[in-house]
């Protein structure tokens, strides 16, 4: 039988596993040495670029301090303002120790326990704009000077392969999943082709370092992205995440970008999983819908990003009676239409 890790892989690699991999049970996820991109803590504080957090309860994360000062004012000024995190200056085989603990705040069994490797890189380039000086002035920033902004995202790119390179070295990783927004709940936060001559270049170089590294690249972002999967697709990039709900044509782009993209996600976010109404029955169903459209095939593992938790029992309840055995049920199906046949 294959270990959790070898039948993720398969899915990773756009074939169809054994079991449909879900990111809660195969994986061990992890952050290394987060307090760089974000403060970590539970009140407010600077992160290694010197921006302000603050943690915000409702989504049990922090988020930029309101009326905080913004560190970066003028795009074009970004080189004499900005100042990178030292990465030579962390202690990465200490720091890999502190990290390494699972969700139930043990150390997680580095020698090996089966599962598959992830870890959580927060705060890409745009992210990174809108957190140094603003979301407003970061997007005027793309329209007034897009010379400028493509400069800084081509440091972040610079900055997060070095990053990457230190991950990979002091931890146990078989994914990098790198975080950068793109999409609000109903569109992009820029046009397709801004994002094409702004940012697309930038992360294809990140994607081919990862690759060149040994490990696979997962990409991250929230909100409407539907026209640039392909673009996704095209330069390599391995999977996507989370795919949310906003995402109406799910179904058609798996159909047409699976063979080259693992498709994680896809689940009703806002409207099923983080409501608070939500009966146990909704949240089942709701499983069920995404295994139905995304499922087939194989490309594609549950990997639900929320706000709260509240959801993960039944969600749990329902991979464990419908999704662990979602592909044994479709090949004994084709089996017996071809003997009935």
């Amino acid at each position: 039988m294959l270990t959790p890790r070898e039948n993720a892989l398969i899915a990773y690699r756009h074939g169809q596993p054994e079991w449909i991999p879900f990111s809660f049970l195969d994986f061990n996820t992890f952050f290394a040495n987060p307090s760089m991109e974000r403060y970590m803590g539970f009140e407010s504080g600077p992160d290694a670029f010197g921006v302000s957090w603050t943690y915000e309860p409702t989504v049990r994360a922090c988020m930029t301090t309101p009326g905080a000062e913004q560190v970066l004012k003028n795009i074009a000024e970004w080189r004499e303002v900005v100042r990178f995190p030292d990465l030579e200056a962390v202690d990465w085989a200490k720091q890999a120790e502190k990290d390494l603990v699972g969700r139930d705040g043990k150390k997680l069994d580095v020698k090996g326990n089966g599962k598959l490797w992830l870890c959580m890189v927060i705060n890409g380039s745009f992210e990174r704009l809108h957190a140094l000086m603003g979301m407003q002035e970061a997007l005027i920033s793309l329209i007034t000077d897009p010379e400028s902004c493509y400069d800084f995202f081509g440091a972040m790119a610079d900055y997060k392969i070095a990053y990457y390179k230190k991950i990979v070295q002091y931890y146990p990783v078989d994914v990098i999943n790198g975080h950068d927004d793109f999409g609000t709940n109903d569109r992009m936060f820029m046009s397709p082709d801004m994002w094409r001559s702004l940012l697309k270049p930038h992360l294809k170089r990140i994607s081919d370092a990862c690759h060149e590294m040994g490990v696979i690249y997962q990409h991250h972002s929230c909100g409407y992205i539907e026209p640039i999967i392909g673009d996704l697709a095209e330069i390599g990039i391995d999977a996507i995440d989370t795919l949310q709900a906003c995402n109406t044509h799910l179904g058609e782009l798996k159909a047409r970008y699976g063979d080259k993209l693992t498709f994680c996600g896809g689940f009703n976010t806002n409207g099923v999983l983080d409501m608070y109404s939500s009966t146990p029955n909704q949240i089942k169903a709701e499983y069920r819908r995404v295994i139905d459209l995304l499922a087939p095939g194989g490309s594609y593992i549950v990997y639900p990003i929320t706000a709260t938790v509240r959801y993960a029992e039944p969600f749990t309840q329902e991979h464990l009676s419908y999704g662990v055995n979602f592909y044994k049920r479709q090949e004994d199906t084709s089996k017996k239409n071809t003997i009935n046949a």
